[in-house]
């Protein structure tokens, strides 16, 4: 089994990144505490730099890798957050770097990752993006994978550190998974510090790729389906999937449709301009909400705020009325 990341190097990534990055509000919502009838606490990453919590992650990698950066080449895949991350810590840094993503990523998210400097290859779906991303570093590139990478996950889990200081009675922490590095962050921290906390991991239909490996006890590779392709991946690295198994509580798996109605809610119950990956994690407290104590305090990572007002309509528009579990 693989070694789990430690409190102690969690710690030293947050020394390490502290200049560079914003100590982001935790807050109460009275909106979504009356939705849920328990208090829910918003960790406010969509206000973080580039709008997301992944400049956590990048900016701690890349410190370890400063003596490569100038005469290197680097070559990511990304859904959207992970390539703006790491865009301007490119170009902040003098770093050459390539950023594949397949063609369902925000076209804002992919203008604004070529405004910064950093070149953009578009593929037709997540799986040619990884392969792409492959023949790469076959011919000299560097991979940055932030699915199987404990330095960014010790990153993004230096956000845990903050929430749980700013509100120590949590009981029960949502994350949106995706490649998982931010849950094996943020559960090392907070299982760590509070033991009895249960950290719980929101994944959408069709990108449900760590629900499917806890399932099968194994890492298991999936067609991704889901329009969320901030949490688009195939497979599931295999330090991730442990830290999952180790820390988790469960996954809570919902649909887009679900997703979209939540994107929706926070912005109408909580003030907050959010993604459909944070929206899905409105849709999960409502799925379990019947599984938690009366007297649970919930924390819900906002994860980014990277959304077009285009893509809000679209999305928003499209979506059914009148049911789902982000209801109000």
């Amino acid at each position: 089994m693989p070694s789990l990341i430690e409190l102690s190097a969690i710690r030293a990534a947050a020394t390490r990144i502290s200049r560079d990055i914003i100590r982001t509000a935790s807050i109460l919502s009275p909106g979504l505490s009356a939705m849920i009838k328990r208090p829910v606490y918003l960790k406010l990453e969509n206000t973080q730099i580039g709008g997301s919590f992944k400049a956590r992650g990048v900016l701690n990698k890349f410190a370890g890798v400063a003596d490569e950066l100038s005469s290197g080449r680097f070559v990511a895949v990304s859904g959207g957050n992970f390539g703006i991350a790491l865009a301007q810590a490119a170009a902040k840094l003098h770093a050459m770097v390539t950023i594949i993503m397949p063609q369902t990523a925000p076209a804002a998210s992919m203008r604004k990752i070529r405004a910064l400097g950093a070149s953009v290859i578009v593929t037709d779906d997540v799986k040619d993006a990884f392969a792409h991303a492959e023949r790469l570093a076959q011919a000299g590139d560097k991979i940055l994978d932030d699915c199987a990478d404990t330095a960014i996950a010790e990153g993004h889990g230096t956000l845990a550190l903050e929430f749980i200081e700013d509100c120590p009675a949590l009981t029960d922490v949502f994350v949106a998974v995706g490649g998982g590095a931010m849950l094996a962050g943020v559960g090392a921290a907070l299982k760590n510090i509070k033991p009895e906390i249960r950290i719980w991991g929101v994944e959408s239909a069709g990108a449900n790729s760590m629900e499917r490996a806890l399932c099968a006890g194994r890492p298991v590779e999936i067609d991704v389906t889901s329009i969320i392709s901030t949490l688009g991946v195939p497979l599931v690295s295999d330090i991730m999937f442990h830290h999952a198994k180790a820390y988790v509580e469960g996954i809570v798996v919902v649909s887009d449709d679900d997703a979209i109605r939540g994107m929706i809610s926070f912005g109408e119950n909580a003030g907050q301009w959010v993604e459909l990956a944070t929206g899905s994690l409105i849709a999960a407290v409502h799925k379990i909400a019947h599984h938690l104590p009366s007297d649970a305090v919930v924390g819900l990572v906002v994860c980014g705020g990277n959304i077009s007002h285009q893509d809000r309509q679209k999305w928003s528009a499209n979506q059914p009325r009148g049911r789902g579990a982000a209801q109000a």
